[in-house]
């Protein structure tokens, strides 16, 4: 039966299935299919909803619309003047359209506060099971090697970081979050430490700096939002965040030491190894390039101009910028490069309004969506990341977190005027 509420749905659980498999290289066909049912029953609710067929989706709003078009539009534009216009036709399929795609598909799906929670839901089950597979091979004579579940460890440490800001919702009130009752409690703390093991074993550092930023990120913007009950109980708020901030540094010092072992000479100071990163030198090599072409930039393609890196550095493995805003100029120019920081912001200025309001579940909203974005941001700073799988978890959880913000604030401004008019008479 085509009912509105059945295609709602079955975009949900589309959209859930999709999200469930996509930080994962196996089962391809689900989650191809899946995403294809989340993208197209999508579309199919937004354009019926404009026609006055079913229940109309709120729109983001001009800021963000006009941001994110206007810099897909420019990445598409960037073809013309590749330097390698196949190159880039492939890159403008895979992470301009597909990525368009997912975000409609889960602006749609959190139609309501259950099928928020459901997503939330999803991404938390399904992480725990991803970071159990990682333990249990780990434990394992062969050990774990990332490429099998996952497209490596750089990918694997950036979901890790991308799910982090999603652990704020078990202790929030619905209908943002689930509650903080204690088995939500008791179930956030295990993810919390099924997070950081898995993250170690992964080697990667900057994830431990990224995760600081994140969880800091959101201590301050609830501070803020919250001051009085924190001015009442410092102690309340402050110790979780110091301890979680010690154990954070601690594993840091001890990956990078372990790092300095393994990739230098023995008795190598930790400080020179950080100095002697690899990545200083192709940064130096990426102003040039860039000095070449400033405002257009090579093309769309994060390896746009890998050949030319490998061939002036010598090192295969320096094949791309390493550095997200570093990377958007060397594809699309300072052009690109202002278009995506404008759409970040436009991003960030609706958490921070939300945050601002009245509705404390819109503030939940808004701190797990800044949270988020500082997080990756940071994250991005030493590699390249808005690629494939990674790119579309966060341009979807960015899409979730908006679709549902919309619609809650939408329902709050109609409450508003309804108990306004209520007054007036």
């Amino acid at each position: 039966m085509f009912t509105e509420k059945n295609i709602v749905n079955w975009q949900l659980w589309a959209a859930a299935v999709y999200l469930a498999l996509l930080p994962s290289n196996a089962w391809t066909f689900a989650r191809s299919l899946a995403f294809g049912l989340c993208a197209g029953l999508g579309a199919l609710i937004l354009i019926a909803g404009w026609a006055g067929r079913t229940t109309r989706v709120p729109s983001p709003g001009p800021a963000i619309l006009s941001t994110l078009l206007l810099w897909c539009a420019w990445s598409v534009a960037s073809i013309g003047w590749s330097i390698d216009i196949d190159y880039s036709m492939g890159q403008v399929k895979r992470e301009i359209a597909w990525s368009l795609l997912a975000i409609v598909g889960f602006y749609v799906a959190p139609h309501s506060a259950s099928a928020w929670r459901t997503l939330v839901g999803v991404a938390l089950l399904t992480f725990a099971v991803y970071a159990l597979l990682a333990l249990g091979a780990a434990a394992t004579p062969a050990g774990w090697d990332p490429s099998r579940w996952h497209a490596g460890v750089g990918p694997y440490a950036t979901h890790v970081l991308l799910i982090a800001p999603l652990l704020l919702t078990l202790p929030a009130p619905r209908p943002a979050g689930f509650n903080g009752r204690k088995w939500t409690l008791a179930g956030g703390f295990a993810l919390l430490v099924l997070l950081l093991v898995s993250a170690r074993l992964t080697g990667n550092r900057i994830v431990w700096i990224a995760l600081a930023v994140t969880f800091a990120t959101a201590f301050v913007l609830g501070a803020w939002r919250w001051r009085s009950s924190l001015a009442r109980a410092p102690l309340r708020w402050l110790s979780p965040l110091f301890a979680l901030l010690i154990v954070l540094g601690v594993v840091f010092a001890d990956v990078t030491r372990e790092r300095a072992q393994s990739d230098f000479p023995p008795n190598t100071p930790v400080a020179q190894t950080l100095t002697g990163d690899p990545r200083i030198g192709l940064w130096e090599g990426t102003a040039q390039l860039i000095r070449d072409r400033p405002w257009t930039g090579y093309g769309f393609g994060r390896a746009i101009v890998a050949d030319k890196l490998k061939g002036s550095l010598g090192n295969p493995m320096l094949w791309h910028a390493h550095n997200l805003f570093v990377g958007q100029v060397l594809q699309t120019g300072i052009v690109g490069f202002l278009l995506f920081t404008a759409l970040l912001v436009a991003l960030c200025q609706r958490f921070l309004r939300y945050i601002g309001g009245g509705d404390d579940a819109l503030a939940i909203i808004g701190i797990v969506g800044v949270s988020l974005v500082a997080g990756f941001l940071v994250k991005n700073l030493t590699d390249d990341f808005l690629f494939r799988s990674n790119a579309k978890e966060f341009w979807a959880l960015l899409a979730m977190l908006i679709g549902f913000g919309t619609r809650l604030e939408s329902r709050s401004n109609r409450a508003n005027v309804t108990a306004g008019g209520a007054r007036g008479r």
